[in-house]
C-alpha cells in the first residue's frame, strides 16, 4: 500500500512498491540529457548481494531502495526517469531474468553503446545470481517517489544529484545544462534539437582511444585534458591544473547565452576566413552563412577555434564534436593523408616512450597545431616539440605530474599562447629550435652516461626510441645545437 503523500502544485512526494512504479498513468522513460547506463559488474553484483541479504532477514518485509526523482511531462505524457536510472535498470534486467519479460510500464532505450555494454555485463552477473531468487522479491522492494512537474525543478535536482556511489561527472552535468538551455515556443523544434544534440554527445562519447576492448566514455578525457588546459594554460603566472568546479566555470558558467535556438555565431581563425554563423536546418546537415554554404564535411572540420567563446545549447555540443572528431582524425582512426600517417609513425616508436604527463602536454599542442594550421608540416611541428619535451625526460629521472605546468611557467614564452598566437608554422617551428637549444637534456656527459645503459631505465629507454627513429646512435652529441644537426632540424 502506497503511505500517505505529500503534495504541492510542483512536487509529490510517496512511497511506491515496483508494481505500483510500473503502473502509473504515463510509462517510466529516459530523457535526452540522461547519461548512459554506467554501472559496471561489481555494482551490480553488490546490489544483488544485498537483495541476498534482505531475503534472509524474515522479520523484514520490505527492502527499501532510496529515492527516485521523476520528472511528469504531460506534453510528452511520459514520467522521465531523474535519478534513479542506474538502480532501475539493473532492476529491470534481473526482472527480465526472473519473469522472463519486461515489466510494463517502463520503456527504457539506450542510445549510447555504452550502456548497451554495461548492460551485457549486468546481464552476466544476474544470469550467474537469479537462483538466488524468487520472482516475489519484487513486491517487497520500496521507493521514495518524488515527481516534479515542471522541467526547471527537473534539471535543478538533475545538477545536484548522485547515483548511489557514481556521482555525477562534470560532463554529465554539462550536457544537462545545454540541453536546456536549448528552448522556444515552438516545442517540436526544441525537441529535434535536443535530441540531436544529445546524439552528437553520445558520438563525443565513444570517440578517443580504441585499444581498450571495453568502451568507455571520452568526454570527461576530452574536457579535462584537452578543451578546458587549451583555454586556461594561458601565460605563465598562474597555470594550474583543472579540477571538477573549474570545468564547470569555464563550460557552463562562462558561456555566452544562444541568440537563436539552431544556430551558433563563428569567430575569424584558421578554419573560417569568412562566415559569421553556423546553423542546423537539418539534422544531418550544417549551412554557414553570410553566404548561404552547406558544408557536408565531418564534424572535425567545423569552423570553431579552441579557445572562442562557448554558446550555450547547440554550440557547446557542436564544438565538443569538432574537437572530439578532430582528435580522433589525427591520433586514433585510421587515415589516408600522408603527413599523418607519417606523424602517427613518430607518435608511436617514439612519442609514446615519454613520461605520460610529458604526453599529454604533447598531444595537447598537436591539438592547438592542427586548430590553427591543420596539418601543414604537422610531422616537423611533432619532431621538434616532442624534441623540446623529450629534454625535461633526459634530465630528469622522474616526471611528475607538475612537469607540464613547470615547464610552461619557465620557459621564454608559454608554448600553447605561441602556437596560439602565430600566424605561420614557421614562427611556431623557430620557438620549438630556441628551446631545444636552451635544454638541459641534451648535455654531452649526460647522453653519454644515458647510453651506457644500454636502454635500460625510463631515461636509456626513451634515448634509445630516439636514436633507432633518427637512426643517429654512432652520431657523438656534444650540445643541443650538435643534435639538431644530427636529425637534420637545424636551420630549416
Amino acid at each position: 500500500m502506497t503511505s500517505p503523500s505529500k503534495h504541492s502544485n510542483d512536487v509529490a512526494v510517496e512511497v511506491m512498491g515496483f508494481a505500483e512504479l510500473c503502473r502509473q498513468v504515463y510509462a517510466l522513460k529516459l530523457d535526452h540529457y540522461q547519461r548512459p547506463y554506467v554501472w559496471g559488474r561489481k555494482k551490480v553484483e553488490q546490489l544483488l548481494a544485498d537483495l541476498a541479504e534482505f531475503c534472509l532477514l524474515e522479520k523484514e518485509e520490505h527492502y527499501y531502495l532510496g529515492t527516485l526523482l521523476l520528472h511528469r511531462d504531460d506534453g510528452r505524457q511520459a514520467h522521465f526517469v531523474i535519478d534513479g536510472q542506474q538502480r532501475l535498470s539493473s532492476l529491470v534486467v534481473l526482472f527480465h531474468a526472473l519473469h522472463g519479460a519486461l515489466p510494463h510500464g517502463i520503456e527504457f532505450h539506450y542510445r549510447s553503446p555504452l550502456s548497451v555494454e554495461n548492460l551485457r555485463h549486468a546481464q552476466g552477473a544476474i544470469g550467474d545470481a537469479r537462483l538466488q531468487f524468487d520472482a516475489a522479491i519484487f513486491s517487497r522492494l520500496r521507493f521514495t517517489v518524488i515527481t516534479v512537474a515542471r522541467e526547471d525543478l527537473a534539471f535543478t535536482f538533475f545538477d545536484t544529484q548522485n547515483n548511489r556511489g557514481v556521482p555525477l561527472k562534470p560532463t554529465d552535468l554539462l550536457k544537462a545544462y545545454h540541453l536546456r538551455a536549448i528552448n522556444g515556443s515552438d516545442s517540436e523544434q526544441v525537441e529535434r534539437l535536443q535530441r540531436h544534440c544529445a546524439s552528437r554527445w553520445e558520438a563525443v562519447q565513444v570517440s578517443g582511444p580504441q585499444e581498450d576492448v571495453r568502451r568507455r566514455d571520452f568526454a570527461p578525457e576530452l574536457f579535462h585534458h584537452y578543451l578546458w588546459r587549451a583555454r586556461n594554460w594561458r601565460g605563465q603566472k598562474h597555470i594550474e591544473r583543472e579540477e571538477q568546479e573549474a570545468i564547470l566555470v569555464t563550460f557552463q558558467d562562462q558561456s555566452v547565452r544562444a541568440e537563436e535556438i539552431d544556430s551558433v555565431p563563428l569567430y575569424p581563425g584558421h578554419g573560417n576566413q569568412f562566415a559569421t554563423r553556423l546553423c542546423l536546418p537539418r539534422e544531418d546537415d550544417y549551412r554557414l552563412d553570410i553566404k548561404s554554404v552547406h558544408v557536408s564535411a565531418g564534424a572535425a572540420s567545423l569552423p570553431f577555434s579552441l579557445r572562442q567563446p562557448i554558446h550555450q545549447g547547440v554550440g557547446f555540443f557542436l564544438y565538443a564534436q569538432k574537437y572530439a572528431a578532430l582528435l580522433d582524425e589525427v591520433l586514433h582512426r585510421p587515415v589516408t593523408d600522408e603527413e599523418v600517417e607519417r606523424f602517427r609513425v613518430f607518435y608511436r616508436r617514439v612519442v609514446k616512450s615519454n613520461s605520460h604527463y610529458l604526453r599529454e602536454l604533447f598531444n595537447l599542442a598537436v591539438l592547438m597545431y592542427v586548430d590553427r594550421f591543420g596539418y601543414q608540416h604537422l610531422l616537423e611541428f611533432a619532431r621538434r616539440a616532442e624534441l623540446v619535451l623529450g629534454g625535461l625526460r633526459l634530465a630528469k629521472q622522474y616526471i611528475f605530474k607538475e612537469a607540464p605546468l613547470k615547464y610552461l611557467r619557465e620557459a621564454d614564452h608559454n608554448l600553447l599562447d605561441v602556437i596560439a598566437g602565430a600566424y605561420r608554422p614557421q614562427e611556431v617551428m623557430d620557438f620549438l629550435q630556441r628551446e631545444l637549444a636552451r635544454s638541459e637534456g641534451y648535455d654531452a656527459r649526460r647522453i653519454d652516461g644515458i647510453r651506457k645503459s644500454e636502454g635500460q631505465g625510463v631515461q636509456g629507454r626513451y634515448l634509445k626510441a630516439v636514436c633507432d627513429y633518427y637512426r643517429e646512435t654512432a652520431v657523438p652529441l656534444s650540445n643541443a645545437s650538435t643534435w639538431l644537426d644530427a636529425l637534420g632540424l637545424n636551420d630549416k
